[in-house]
């Protein structure tokens, strides 16, 4: 089997989907011209100003997405006498923007860009996936007769990395274990890094002998694994990450309303009707729950750390220190 490997017009055709795909979550996400009777018909109460960052949507098909998220808004209006005005804003620096100026009332977003603006989000309530689908964890796999024992045997080899909203936090991870093994810059280090989207086109390169090893999450190579058993026998994990909450809903601070704890039950129940279900796959929740700001240490743990390690490289700062 081939690998497949991006290229130029790939790539163009790429930032083309991107930007088709976002215009049509703008509006997905706009709620329709149903929105305003909804707030009228709840008079005197304010709605939930809820954002989407575009970081936490994975692969569906958005007429579905679409049908489903006016659908399950507008059941939250009946069931629970809930309005929902939903946003969704392309880039990581609107959400930070919109937040610091108080226009957010509730984020979908990830853990790299809740520590940008964590002093102005509510950390006591976390809303994610419950137990182990809940967490993510990243792992390097190489072949298993390939005389690949530790990560430093990388130098100069090929590196297939999965490249998806859940594997936000990988980069940052890879940078930590090579500073720790001094190994020097990814860019530096990998002969070539190639990045794809399915787990299929980042594990099958290594086992076919196309790609020295990947990176990947563990839910990808066990989902791999089971496929074909073949692939956990010939394919052997060198290095792992802890498991990490990377994705998450979360209130911004000193949001004080009744709707709080109504769109914590909407969220709680999303599973419970076909649209919520088509919802959990867009933003790639399973059954959530509400969990304190523990629950995000271990990936705050990481930023942390390749951030001092990105710190430590720059000329700024070894010059401080001299």
């Amino acid at each position: 089997m081939a690998m497949m490997l991006s290229n130029p017009a790939q790539d163009s055709e790429t930032r083309a989907s991107v930007h088709s795909r976002r215009h049509a979550l703008a509006l997905m996400l706009g709620a329709g011209g149903w929105l305003p009777g909804a707030l009228a018909a709840t008079e005197g109460f304010a709605p939930v100003r809820f954002a989407i960052s575009d970081t936490v949507v994975g692969d569906v098909n958005l007429n579905d997405a679409r049908a489903a998220m006016q659908i399950w808004i507008k059941r939250m209006s009946q069931e629970l006498d809930l309005v929902i005005d939903p946003k969704l804003f392309n880039t990581t620096q609107e959400i930070v923007e919109r937040t610091r100026r108080g226009q957010l009332d509730a984020v979908a977003m990830n853990v790299i860009e809740y520590r940008m603006i964590a002093n102005l989000l509510d950390s006591s309530q976390v809303v994610t996936s419950i137990g182990a689908e809940g967490l993510n964890q990243y792992l390097i796999v190489v072949k298993r007769n390939s005389g690949i024992r530790h990560l430093s045997d990388l130098k100069g080899r090929r590196l297939c990395e999965l490249k998806n909203p859940r594997m936000c936090v990988a980069p940052h991870w890879l940078l930590t274990i090579l500073e720790e093994c001094h190994c020097g810059p990814v860019d530096q280090f990998f002969g070539s890094v190639v990045t794809e989207a399915k787990f299929s086109r980042v594990v099958l390169p290594v086992f076919f002998g196309q790609a020295d090893a990947c990176l990947t999450s563990k839910r990808g190579f066990d989902t791999m694994s089971e496929l074909n058993p073949q692939v956990a026998r010939d394919l052997t994990v060198i290095a792992s990450s802890a498991p990490m909450v990377v994705s998450f809903y979360i209130f911004r601070k000193n949001y004080q309303s009744a709707n709080r704890e109504k769109l914590i039950k909407a969220l709680s129940s999303l599973r419970a009707s076909p649209a919520g279900g088509q919802l959990a796959a867009l933003f790639q929740f399973d059954e959530l729950t509400v969990r304190d700001a523990n629950c995000l240490a271990s990936a705050l743990t990481v930023l942390d750390a390749a951030e001092r390690a990105r710190n430590q490289r720059s000329p700024r700062t070894t010059k401080d220190r001299i």
